[in-house]
Formats: C-alpha cells, structure tokens, sequence
C-alpha cells in the first residue's frame, strides 16, 4: 500500500471513530425491531416479531440474518447491532478507497473524495444506529466494481469468461434486494450501463473484430441468473409463509401511487433535500464548473470539451493491440466508457429510486436515500476531471476551477461536521435515552407485571416488544396485517385517534382485544379516563420522549394506558 493511501484510509477511518465516539449509546426503536426477529429466528426457528406469527414487518431480512448470527456467536444485542452497522461503516469506506484507487484523478483528490464519503453526516448517523443503512451503501459500491476491475477487458481480448463475474454481480444485486426491498428493482437497473460499457471497452481495446465478437448474451444471462438464485427462493418463502413477496414497511409508511404531478413534485423535492444537505455544496461546484466551461467554449470555437475526451481514445491503429497495462482505468477503454458508464448508473439509480418514493408517496428520512450519496460522489469526480480538461496552456481557467472545487470540499466538509455536532448528535442522545427510558422500561414493566397472554398496542412497536415479550398489535401494521388492511382503508392516524382499532365489544373481529396501550402525542395524554367500543383507557404512567427525529424535535408525551371493559349498555327502567 502506497503512503498517500494510507493516509487517506487513515483519515477516513478517524473519522468513523470520532463520529462512533460522538453518537455511543445511539440506538433506534426499530432497531429493537430486527432485534426481536433475529431473537425469535434464533429460539423459534421462525421469521417473526409475535411469536408464532410468522409476519414480514421488518425491511432488512439480510440484516436480520447478520444479527442473528452474531447473537448464536454469543454477542449481545446491543453490542450486535453496533458492531454489524460498524463493520458495514469500514466496508462502504474500504469498497470506496478501492473504487478511488483504479480511477485516474490525483491522490490529493483521491484523499479528498474519500474523506467526503467518511464525513457525510447521513452516513455516520445511520452507521451507529444499528440499522442497515450502510450495509445497503456498500451493496451499491460493490456493484460498481466491474467499471474499474483490470482483471477482464472485454469479450474477444479478456483472460478469462465474463460470465462468472456477472453471474457473482447478479447475487450481488439480489442480495442488495434482502438489504432493502426497494434495491430489488433499482439494483439490477445498473446491469445496462455495464453491458453497454463491456462492449465499447471489448472495442476500444480490440478494435472493431473484438466488438463485432462482443455479444452480452452470456454475462447478461447469467447476472440475472445470479439474481434469481438469491431472490426466487426468499420470495418464494415469502409469499408462502407471509402472503405477501414485499415487506409491510413498503405498504406502511406509503400511499397509493399519487396521480398528481404536483403530489410526486412535492415529495420528489422532499427526497432530493435529503441528499442536498450533505453534497449540495457539490452541486453547485458541478454547475459552477459547466458554467465556466459553457463561458470558455463561446469564447474559443478551438476549445471544446469533446477535444479533451477525444484525446484519451485510443488511436485507430493501436486499438487491436492488447496491452493489459492500459485496461487499468485512466488509460484507454476507461478514460471515456469508464466514467460515461459510472456517471449513468448513478443518475439512473438516483432517479429510479427518488422518483419510486416519490410516485408512491414514501414519507422519507434520510436514511432511505443515503445508500445512493456516495455513488453520487463518484459520478461528480468523473465529471469533476471531465471538466478540467483541456488544452495544458490553459492554466489560470485550471487554477480557477481548483479553487473552486476547493472552496466546495472544504466547506462540505464544514457544513456536514455543523450537522453531525449540532444536530445529529444532541438528537441522537435524547432520543436514545427516551427510547430506553420510555418504550424500553415500559415494555420491561410489562414483561414482569402481566401474564404471557397479554396483548399490547402501540404506535412505535420496537422497545415495547423486546422488553415485554408479549404479543404487540402493531397500529402502524408493520407486523399486523389485520390493522394494516385497517389503516389502509381509513387513513392510519383516523384509525388510531377515533379508536377504530378497538374491536367493537360482544362481537367477533379479526383484530385482537388489547389489554394495554401504549401512546404517543403530544401535550398532555390524550387517552385518559375515555370510553371508546365499550372499552376505558385507565392511565399508568408517563414520560417523555424528546423528538422522535431532527425535523420534529418537539417533545412527545408516551402514555401507558390499561384497557378495562365497561358496560355501556342502557339498562331498562324498573318501578313498583
């Protein structure tokens, strides 16, 4: 290892360890979620929050199964949840450092992009929360590893059958469909750009003959058989012990696909905010940089930016002559499909997946469009080098566009430590300590203080089925498919503050009679001494959970509320 990459891996790796410092203790209520699967995966042998009800309300299966595993190892919970989400974390930077390594741009920008990746405070946030955001990070990083491996050039001039690197590629993409459902789909859509970018390089290294030759058939065949080998059989086991191929999560927290423009603008809008946090500096560098070379090619009818991605081809005569040394990226075939590849997959991705959230109507937190930030990053150092091309004479126009790019790192840098410090941080400490102080210890009390047939309803299931053990109604649906057809139907915050979850009293319903209720609203306790479907919300106890995320800080009153049946019947009159 070169002295410049390792100091760049060790920056990058301080950094993870100061933000792993900063956010100790950070856990989220659905956290508790996978939890509990893996718990019950592990003693019961079954997919399942409630025991003996096998239900798909988790989104990670991949995850749930890491965990589990760590668990049979003797890990703790806790400490499982932290240390997958970490080793997740060192995974996406190391993928990321490797992808740097086989691109062409300098190794002080090599150390710059990296340290970018590492930095991003959407990234450290979910890295240390025991979710699965960053194992869905680097799934997408390692899908991008056919664009800068040197081992295969191209069909005709290869050392060895394209095939099985495909066929590896295709698992992979099915596996990124385990991590999160939504890469089912948006994964396997990178597979065009690959193959379009296997058949120029075949041509570009082996002249016309070896493109004539290069026919995607089989490599193209066996990704998707790689993907069906990973995803038939879970969607199989799904469909059979679920009923459903897709996570209740999916059909949870959307809606309906929206059939106003303005509605999907609204929420597309919402989800490019997201990204535009952490990288929107970058952006403006980007345009910044069009901007200034739109400027430079009015001036000059010479000075084209096609003139400086002509000069990397390879000239016609060298072209059939197969030299491994220049199928490394930077030289020949990489120099221009390399990155023309690199930059479509990661619109395509982005737009594929913020305009999927969008059309469905996803309420969307960070953590779901994080995976696709550092694919964005690398697309913009393409386009970065792309346009600081030239002519070498031209080197104020070079030392301007450097200070510019500079001005954009450093103050990316800035804006994502003010963000992680003031922001993530603070936020992640209260909310770690309600989580367990609220949700966690009311579960506990529950666990000791009810019989094992108790059912309990609430809102944010997590802490309050892991700590209690007892059967939970799930009022979001994630695990209740009776109140999410429910939910569905009237709208779930109708459903909940009307009490339609309840089931009406003397008659025989889908949805179980809870004996305990768990809320979360804010003010005073909403529930308190109301009769709702023959059924009274006696109040136990209370506490306060300070913000359940950074766009709502606002405290949140969590309510446990004992239900007692009553008798509303009117009783006859009687007289002498």
């Amino acid at each position: 290892m070169n002295r410049p990459r390792a100091i760049r891996l060790l920056l990058a790796m301080g950094v993870l360890v100061t933000a792993g410092w900063l956010l100790r203790g950070y856990i989220t209520d659905d956290t508790f979620i996978h939890l509990r699967y893996a718990h019950n995966l592990i003693e019961l042998g079954e997919f399942s929050f409630n025991p003996g009800e096998s239900s798909y309300g988790a989104t990670s299966p991949l995850w749930i199964f890491g965990l589990a595993l760590l668990l049979k190892l003797g890990v703790s919970p806790f400490a499982a949840a932290w240390l997958l989400g970490v080793l997740s974390g060192v995974m996406v930077i190391l993928l990321m450092d490797a992808i740097l390594e086989q691109m062409s741009v300098s190794a002080i920008w090599k150390g710059a992009i990296l340290l970018l990746a590492a930095c991003d405070a959407w990234f450290l946030r979910w890295t240390f929360s025991g979710m699965e955001t960053p194992l869905s990070t680097g799934m997408l990083l390692l899908l991008l590893w056919p664009l800068v491996s040197g081992r295969d050039v191209g069909w005709g001039v290869s050392r060895g059958p394209l095939w099985q690197r495909y066929l590896a590629w295709g698992a992979g993409a099915g596996l990124a469909g385990l991590v999160r459902p939504e890469l089912m789909l948006v994964a396997p859509l990178a597979l065009p750009w690959l193959m379009w970018f296997e058949y120029f390089r075949a041509g570009a290294v082996g002249g016309p003959e070896a493109r004539h030759r290069a026919r995607p058939h089989r490599p193209l065949l066996a990704a998707i058989g790689g993907w069906l080998v990973v995803t038939v059989p879970w969607l199989t086991y799904a469909w059979i012990a679920f009923g459903r191929l897709t996570p209740g999560t999916a059909a949870a927290k959307s809606s309906t696909i929206a059939a106003s423009p303005l509605a999907v603008m609204e929420y597309l809008l919402a989800s490019v905010r997201q990204l535009a946090v952490v990288q929107g500096l970058l952006w403006l560098v980007a345009l910044a940089l069009v901007i200034m070379v739109l400027i430079r090619n009015s001036m000059s009818q010479n000075a084209r930016l096609s003139d400086s991605i002509a000069e990397d081809l390879p000239a016609p005569s060298r072209a059939a002559e197969f030299d491994p040394a220049r199928t490394t990226p930077g030289h020949g075939p990489w120099s221009v499909w390399g990155p023309v590849a690199l930059v479509g997959i990661a619109v395509t991705w982005t737009v594929a997946l913020l305009g999927g959230y969008a059309i469905k109507q996803v309420w969307i937190i960070s953590r779901y469009v994080a995976p696709v930030a550092p694919v964005l990053l690398l697309a913009l150092t393409v386009i970065g080098e792309w346009l600081m091309g030239g002519r070498e004479g031209d080197r104020s126009r070079r030392r301007i566009c450097i200070s510019v790019i500079v001005v954009g790192v450093v103050a990316t840098l800035l804006l994502n430590g003010w963000i992680l410090t003031t922001q993530i941080v603070p936020h992640a400490r209260k909310f770690s300590v309600g989580v367990k102080e609220c949700y966690l210890a009311m579960g506990e009390w529950l666990g000791e203080n009810t019989p094992e047939d108790t059912v309990i309803a609430a809102l944010d299931i997590g802490a309050v089925g892991y700590g209690s053990q007892r059967h939970v109604l799930d009022l979001m649906g994630l695990v209740s498919p009776e109140i999410l057809d429910l939910g569905r139907e009237v709208g779930f915050a109708e459903m909940v503050e009307s009490g339609a979850w309840l089931p009406e009293a003397g008659t025989t319903a889908e949805v179980v009679r809870p004996d305990y209720f768990i809320d979360r609203s804010e003010g005073v306790p909403r529930w308190d001494g109301r009769v709702v479907r023959g059924v009274r919300f006696d109040l136990i106890d209370t506490c306060i959970l300070e913000g359940v995320g950074i766009r709502e800080p606002q405290p949140w009153t969590v309510a446990l509320y004992r239900l007692e049946l009553v008798d509303t019947r009117v009783k006859a009159a009687t007289g002498g």
